[in-house]
C-alpha cells in the first residue's frame, strides 16, 4: 500500500471513527499523527487500520442498520441476563460494564453473539426462563449440601447453618450466578426468621409435612 492509499483510507476513516471504540479511536488517532509527520506506517499499523476501517465498510454499515431495526425487548432481556450471569465471571468486562451502565445499550451483533449464543449463556437462559419449581409464597427445605451460591451471608448471621432448613420463597427471579442444571435463583427466607438470602433451584426439596 502506498502513500496515496494510506493517506484516503486514513482520511476515509477519519468520518467514522467516532462511533468506534475508545482504544480504536486512540489507535486511530496515534497513526494519523505518526503519518503525517513521517509519512509512513507499519505493516502491522497498516492491518489494525484496515481491520478498523472494515467496520465501517458498506455491508458491516447495512449489517449494523438491519441489527439495530430488529433490535427488541426479547434480545435487551437476553442481554441483561447473560451481562448479570458474566459479571460474576470476570468474562466480557467491558461490555457488562456499557450494559449495566445504561439500559438502552445494544452492543454490535458480534459482541452480542459472543457474549449471549454460546454454550454457557444458552444454560443461563435456560434456567431464567423455566418455570420455577418453587413458586413465590411456597415452603422448602434447603438440602444439607449446597451450592457455592448459598455462600452468602445471610443479613446479621455469620453464615448460613449447616444441615437442611425450612425456608420461605420470596422471589423466584433472582439475577443468575451459575450455567449449572438447576441454576434458577431465589431469594428465601427461613422460617421463624427474618433474615433473607439467595440460593439456586438445586439446593431446595419439597419440604416434609409432619405427620398428625
Amino acid at each position: 500500500m502506498d502513500q496515496i492509499d494510506i493517506k484516503n483510507m486514513i482520511s476515509t476513516l477519519a468520518d467514522y471513527i467516532p462511533q468506534a471504540s475508545q482504544w480504536e479511536q486512540g489507535f486511530f488517532e496515534s497513526v494519523k499523527s505518526q503519518f503525517e509527520k513521517r509519512h509512513t506506517l507499519s505493516e502491522r499499523q497498516i492491518e489494525i487500520v484496515q481491520k478498523i476501517a472494515e467496520k465501517f465498510s458498506p455491508e458491516a454499515l447495512k449489517e449494523r442498520e438491519t441489527w439495530y431495526a430488529s433490535w427488541d425487548e426479547e434480545k435487551a432481556e437476553t442481554l441483561r441476563v447473560c451481562a448479570n450471569y458474566y459479571m460474576s465471571t470476570g468474562y466480557y468486562r467491558m461490555l457488562v460494564d456499557r450494559v449495566k451502565e445504561s439500559k438502552e445499550y445494544i452492543p454490535s451483533p458480534k459482541e452480542y453473539r459472543a457474549m449471549c449464543e454460546n454454550k454457557y449463556a444458552d444454560k443461563v437462559m435456560d434456567a431464567y426462563r423455566a418455570e420455577p419449581k418453587f413458586p413465590a409464597g411456597s415452603l422448602a427445605t434447603l438440602r444439607a449440601a449446597k451450592s457455592r451460591s448459598v455462600g452468602y451471608m445471610a443479613s446479621k448471621r455469620n453464615w448460613i447453618p449447616d444441615g437442611e432448613l425450612n425456608v420461605l420463597v420470596l422471589s423466584t427471579d433472582a439475577p443468575i450466578v451459575s450455567a449449572a442444571v438447576g441454576a434458577k435463583r431465589y431469594k428465601v427466607m427461613m422460617v421463624g426468621e427474618t433474615d433473607t438470602f439467595y440460593c439456586e433451584e438445586r439446593d431446595l426439596k419439597k419440604m416434609k409435612r409432619k405427620k398428625k
